[in-house]
């Protein structure tokens, strides 16, 4: 009953992003700026306004897990590339598919559909976090080192999911009042970003080829989806993160391989391959093991 409640209607809309990509070509960085300079900004902002005090508490623990988290996999990937001998290139490509975890097009709709609004507030928080190895530490072993990585780090103020977090933070903070046809307008538009974000991950995933060596792709996955939520569960037994904020952490940070570091290895050619299987993979075989997560949650 978990897989039908939770995660079905979350492949079902995959399947009509796959759909969709299949039968009419769409325009697909049309509808990707879209959702991410509209539908997720306001979901974002919207979000954290309706969110509770414990938020603001919940911030600084899940900043540490999130450090945490990203340098523990980092570590491994390395550590699983020099037993199986890759050069840098594959090493690279193992550890993209390997460290990034997609907490936003998964795990946000995961998150809202086990936890409701509730969970959401926090899980929208845990995107924003892990938006920032997404888009430094993902580009700087992408180039394999040759991009600065303080350019990496500024091309984070790119990403509209920063100024909505700012805006909503300010506004919080200053107990600024908030018409209610203004905040009804964007939580609208906000809601728009869940099945957005899904029907783009299946459009992704319809242009995907299974390429490459497909033992490491499987080792990969394995590694993301296996491995994960017993160092995210570690982790918050080390910081005292208890209740929903924990089963949101643990399972936000068990969803596939992240999207976004597939344009990474394309750009530097770095064997974009072995990213895409990575992240068609991990994907299909989340169905199992989320499931799984999910009844140890007691979801």
């Amino acid at each position: 009953m978990v897989f039908v409640k939770i995660l079905l209607p979350i492949f079902m809309i995959i399947g009509l992003g796959v759909f969709f990509e299949k039968v009419k070509k769409p325009d697909f960085k049309t509808i990707s700026d879209l959702t991410l300079y509209f539908f997720a900004p306001c979901l974002v902002f919207a979000g954290l306004l309706k969110g509770h005090k414990q938020i603001a508490s919940f911030f600084p623990k899940a900043l540490i897990f999130m450090v945490a988290l990203t340098f523990i996999f980092w570590g491994i990937s390395i550590l699983w590339g020099k037993i199986m001998g890759f050069n840098p290139k594959r090493q690279s490509a193992f550890s993209l598919g390997t460290i990034m975890m997609n907490t936003g097009n998964y795990g946000l709709p995961l998150v809202l559909f086990a936890y409701g609004p509730e969970g959401l507030a926090y899980g929208v928080i845990v995107l924003v976090l892990f938006t920032f190895p997404l888009g430094t530490l993902a580009i700087y072993i992408a180039s394999r080192g040759r991009d600065n990585p303080g350019k990496a780090f500024l091309e984070m103020f790119k990403v509209p999911l920063f100024y909505a977090v700012i805006l909503a933070a300010l506004w919080r903070w200053l107990d600024l009042p908030m018409p209610g046809f203004i905040f009804k307008t964007i939580d609208m538009v906000g809601q728009a970003a869940i099945p957005g974000l899904l029907m783009l991950l299946g459009m992704q995933l319809a242009r995907t080829r299974l390429k490459g060596d497909l033992k490491d792709i499987f080792s990969s996955s394995v590694l993301r989806l296996g491995v994960s939520p017993f160092i995210s569960l570690l982790l918050c037994y080390v910081l005292n993160i208890n209740g929903l904020p924990r089963n949101v952490l643990i399972l936000q940070t068990s969803t596939p391989s992240a999207i976004i570091p597939l344009l990474y290895a394309v750009k530097y050619d770095t064997h974009p391959d072995m990213v895409a299987g990575s992240i068609l993979v991990s994907t299909l075989l989340s169905a199992l093991s989320l499931t799984v997560l999910l009844y140890f949650l007691g979801t």
